[in-house]
């Protein structure tokens, strides 16, 4: 998966578990797990250490690293009541499911296997950059999250305004979640139905290629409708209880 996907659906998987948890303290954490991997691994492999590794997914997108983070997160919230850590490995754990780590095990693995070293580089690090804007969906991404940034602090420092405005909100939420409903049905259907080849270059917008990489993307919009739907439901309450 792309960076902006990864970062949007750590925002999608954070809201949503603070929100079912009624625990603001996982959001954060779990958007900084959601792309931690990429933002560590990443310079380490091919920037720092490139003659030794020459690969983006060491560290962060290992199994061993994040089965231990879990470990130590969970003993955290159980007996110091702080999240933070667990929060994050879930994150990192998202993350590596998005990307499919069991496919290349020997990353996956790491560092239990061994390091493979290989020639690639800062070069090669730029051309993926590169690659990644060349779809539609990355700046489709930054534009949603930036919009999402815009409303939380339009929301801390105009909260009158738009109180006035909740059931207009509530719309608004409510239509990006049926909106979401129908993307996630329709690529969810499409990885299961593994349609033709023709009908995936539809989808080359998210730059999707697999039947997993359709079906776990719809997963994360079909996140996003529950998130919104959530919305809409605190919006009305706080209407007529307002």
């Amino acid at each position: 998966m792309l960076f902006f996907f990864h970062l949007f659906a750590g925002i999608i998987f954070g809201l949503l578990v603070g929100d079912l948890l009624h625990d603001r303290r996982w959001i954060l954490p779990c958007i900084i797990g959601a792309v931690l991997p990429d933002l560590i691994d990443k310079p380490v492999g091919y920037f720092f250490f490139a003659d030794l590794f020459g690969n983006g997914r060491i560290f962060m997108h290992s199994i061993v690293m994040v089965s231990l983070l879990l470990l130590f997160g969970f003993l955290a919230w159980k007996y110091w009541h702080h999240p933070e850590v667990l929060a994050v490995a879930f994150g990192i754990l998202f993350h590596q499911v998005l990307d499919q780590m069991w496919e290349v095990p020997e990353d996956w693995y790491f560092p239990l296997f061994g390091v493979s070293p290989s020639n690639r580089g800062a070069d090669y690090a730029l051309v993926l950059v590169l690659r990644d804007f060349r779809f539609g969906s990355e700046w489709f991404f930054i534009f949603i999250i930036i919009c999402s940034i815009i409303l939380v602090l339009a929301s801390r420092y105009a909260g009158n305004l738009l109180s006035r405005h909740r059931h207009a909100l509530a719309w608004l939420t409510g239509a990006g979640a049926i909106v979401c409903v129908i993307i996630a049905g329709i690529t969810i259907g499409t990885g299961i139905a593994l349609l033709k080849r023709s009908f995936f270059l539809f989808f080359r917008f998210f730059g999707w290629d697999t039947s997993f990489e359709f079906f776990i993307g719809g997963i994360v919009f079909l996140m996003c409708a529950l998130l919104l739907w959530r919305m809409r439901s605190h919006l009305l309450e706080d209407t007529r209880t307002g």
